[in-house]
C-alpha cells in the first residue's frame, strides 16, 4: 500500500495548481472510461454530460497535461486526440498544445448552444504507467482539479488486458485532498471508481495495481529541444556572413550611389578638371571667405551643410528677411515675472519680386492675409505651413543643382526599405521561434541587423552635385569667417553693415552669441537695427542674447503641432494550470 502513497505524494508534487473563477453552468456527469492496452498505451473515452442553462456557449475545452515536473525530474507523455463528438455529432474541435499542455477546443465558433449537451472525447495516452519495485501501476487524475464548475457525479472505470488488478484505491476534492472515494474491484481485469457533488475545483484521482511486467512501460523522450542548435558554430556562422554580407550591401551601395560628386583639379584653374566621385579620404583646401558664396541665402547655406532643412534654417530666414526690409520684429515685453518673451512680426510693403521661392513662400505663410502678426498666434498652427516652406527649400536647392534628388526624400526611401527590412527579418525570426526552424533564427537577426544599418545609412545618402559640394567646401569657409570673427576683424571695420547682413548666418551656423560678443570684445559698435525693436537699451551683448531667444521661441513656437491623446491597454495571462476545462 506504501506504493499508493507514494504514488499520490508524487501526484501532488508533479501536479501544477491554477485557480479559476467559478462559472455558472454544471457539469452533470462525468464518465471516464479507461483501458490499458498490451502495448503499453491507454486509451480514454470520456463522456461529459453539461448543462448551460440558458447561456449561449460554443462549447467546452478540456485542458490535460503532458509534462510533469518533480523532484525527480520532468516525466513526459504524449496524448492523441482520435474522435470527438456533441450529442453523437460530429463537432469541429481544434487540439493546441503550449506550456506542457494540450487543450481540446470543441465547438463551433459561429454557433452557439445553450442547455444540456453531451461531449465525447477520445484520446490515447502514452508514458502513463508507471513501474515500482513490486509492481506496476496506473495512477490517473480522472477530470482534473481545475473546472471552475461543479461536478454532480464522476464515474470512472479502469480495464486491464489480462485478470491482473492487485490493488486500487481513489481519492476526491480539492488539490491535495486525501479524502477516499468509491473504489471497487467488478472482477480482475475492471475496476470501478464513483464519486458525487464534487465542488468548484474538485477532482477525483484514481489508482490501479497490477503485476510488474504485464504490459510494456513506455518512456517517452523529452521533446528535442527545436532551438538547441542555436547557438552551434552554423548558426553563429550564418549570423555573421548575413549581418556581414548585409552590411556590406549597405556600405557598397553607399559607396556608389550617396557620396558626393567633385571638381577633381590638380590648381584652382585646372583646364583638365573633372567631375566625378569624391575619393573617401581625398583632401579639399578650405579657404576664407568674407561674404556668403554667390550671395547663398542664409537657409541655403544651412542645408548644404548638414543637408537637411531645419527650423533654424527658416528662422535665419525670418532675419535675414527682416534685415533686407521685409518685415520688422518687435520684442513684447513681459508683463509676469515667469511668463515668456513674445514677438510681434509686421510686414513691410516692399516688392517681394527679388525673394527666392521658399522666402516668398514663408513670407505668405506668416502673414497670410494680414499685416502683423505675434509669434504665440503661430504655436500649434504654423507646424504644417512649416512643411511646406521646408519642401520649397528642398525643391531651391535641386533646382540649383546643389542635390541631384530631394535629400529628404532620399533619406526617407532608404529609411523606409531599411525599417522594412527590419520589419521583414522580425516577422522571419517569429517564424524561426514558432515553426520552429533554427536556420530562420540567425538568418533573421542578420537581416533586421542590416536593416538597422540601413536606416543608420539614410543619413548618409543624400548626394551633393559637383557644384554643390563646390559650394559646400566654400560655404565651409565663409563659417570660417563667421564663427572666427575675431581673428578677421579688419572685414568688420570697413562695412559699417555687416554686422546686420552677417547675423542671419550667425543664426545658421549656430553661433549668436558668440558672434555678438566678438564685437563687442573687438569695441565694435554696431547701431541699433531699424527692423528690430527690443524693450531694453541696444548693445550687440544683449542683442546678441534676444536674437538667440529670438531664434529659439521661433524655432519651438513654429514646429510645435498640437496635443493628442494616447490610449495603452493591455492584458493579463498566464500559463495553464494541471487538468480540468471550462467554456467558452
Amino acid at each position: 500500500m506504501r506504493y499508493f502513497f507514494i504514488s499520490l505524494a508524487l501526484l501532488f508534487l508533479i501536479n501544477p495548481v491554477k485557480i479559476f473563477a467559478q462559472e455558472n453552468w454544471v457539469i452533470e456527469n462525468f464518465n471516464s472510461e479507461i483501458e490499458i492496452l498490451s502495448s503499453g498505451q491507454v486509451n480514454i473515452v470520456e463522456t461529459i454530460d453539461v448543462d448551460f442553462g440558458s447561456l449561449q456557449k460554443h462549447g467546452i475545452f478540456r485542458d490535460i497535461p503532458e509534462v510533469y515536473t518533480s523532484s525527480e525530474g520532468a516525466a513526459y507523455t504524449d496524448v492523441q486526440v482520435t474522435n470527438v463528438t456533441a450529442s453523437a455529432n460530429p463537432v469541429p474541435y481544434e487540439v493546441f498544445r503550449s506550456d506542457g499542455y494540450i487543450r481540446i477546443k470543441i465547438g463551433d465558433p459561429d454557433k452557439t448552444v445553450s442547455g444540456r449537451q453531451t461531449y465525447r472525447i477520445e484520446y490515447i495516452a502514452a508514458g502513463v504507467l508507471r513501474s515500482f519495485p513490486s509492481q506496476d501501476e496506473l495512477f490517473w487524475n480522472v477530470t482534473g482539479n481545475n473546472w471552475p464548475v461543479p461536478i454532480q457525479q464522476v464515474s470512472a472505470t479502469i480495464t486491464l488486458p489480462s485478470e491482473a488488478i492487485t490493488k486500487v484505491a481513489c481519492f476526491e476534492g480539492s488539490y491535495g485532498s486525501t479524502s477516499n472515494c468509491e473504489s471497487r474491484q467488478l472482477n480482475k481485469t475492471t475496476a470501478a471508481f464513483t464519486s458525487n457533488d464534487l465542488g468548484f475545483n474538485e477532482g477525483l484521482t484514481v489508482v490501479v495495481g497490477y503485476p510488474k511486467g504485464l504490459v510494456p512501460i513506455i518512456i517517452i523522450p523529452p521533446p528535442e529541444n527545436p532551438l538547441a542548435g542555436l547557438f552551434t558554430t552554423q548558426s553563429l556562422a550564418t549570423f555573421i556572413i548575413t549581418l556581414l554580407a548585409g552590411a556590406g550591401l549597405v556600405i557598397l551601395f553607399w559607396f556608389r550611389r550617396g557620396r558626393d560628386y567633385w571638381v577633381k583639379r590638380r590648381f584652382a584653374d585646372d583646364p583638365l578638371a573633372r567631375h566625378e566621385i569624391k575619393p573617401i579620404g581625398s583632401h579639399e583646401t578650405i579657404v576664407v571667405e568674407y561674404s556668403p558664396p554667390e550671395n547663398l541665402r542664409p537657409a541655403e547655406i544651412g542645408t548644404l551643410m548638414d543637408e537637411k532643412a531645419d527650423t533654424a534654417d527658416v528662422t535665419a530666414t525670418i532675419v535675414d528677411l527682416a534685415s533686407r526690409g521685409f518685415l520688422t520684429i518687435k520684442e513684447i515685453e513681459k508683463k509676469w515675472l515667469f511668463r515668456s518673451t513674445d514677438y510681434e512680426l509686421t510686414k513691410m510693403k516692399k516688392d517681394t519680386s527679388e525673394l527666392v521661392s521658399f522666402e516668398k513662400e514663408l513670407l505668405d505663410r506668416i502673414f497670410g492675409d494680414g499685416e502683423t502678426v505675434k509669434l504665440s498666434e503661430l504655436k500649434t498652427k504654423f507646424y504644417q505651413d512649416l512643411k511646406v516652406v521646408k519642401d520649397e527649400l528642398y525643391k531651391d536647392m535641386v533646382s540649383k543643382k546643389f542635390f541631384y534628388e530631394n535629400p529628404e526624400s532620399v533619406r526617407r526611401k532608404y529609411m523606409f526599405i531599411g525599417l522594412g527590412g527590419a520589419i521583414l527579418g522580425g516577422v522571419l525570426l517569429f517564424f524561426g521561434f514558432n515553426v520552429p526552424l533554427v536556420v530562420l533564427i540567425p538568418f533573421a537577426l542578420g537581416a533586421s541587423l542590416t536593416g538597422a544599418v540601413l536606416i543608420v545609412i539614410s543619413n548618409f545618402m543624400p548626394r551633393k552635385t559637383a557644384y554643390g559640394r563646390e559650394m559646400y567646401r566654400r560655404t565651409r569657409g565663409y563659417a570660417l569667417f563667421v564663427t572666427r570673427a575675431e581673428k578677421y576683424r579688419q572685414q568688420f571695420f570697413e562695412k559699417k553693415n555687416l554686422f546686420n547682413e552677417v547675423l542671419p548666418y550667425a543664426i545658421v551656423f549656430g553661433v549668436t552669441e558668440k558672434f555678438a560678443k566678438a564685437f563687442k570684445d573687438m569695441g565694435i559698435e554696431p547701431q541699433q537695427p531699424s527692423w528690430y525693436t527690443g524693450s531694453r537699451p541696444f548693445n550687440t551683448a544683449l542683442f546678441g542674447a534676444s536674437m538667440a531667444n529670438f531664434s529659439n521661441s521661433v524655432g519651438s513656437a513654429m514646429a510645435a503641432a498640437p496635443g493628442g491623446s494616447g490610449f495603452s491597454g493591455g492584458g493579463s495571462g498566464g500559463g495553464f494550470g494541471g487538468g480540468g476545462g471550462g467554456s467558452w
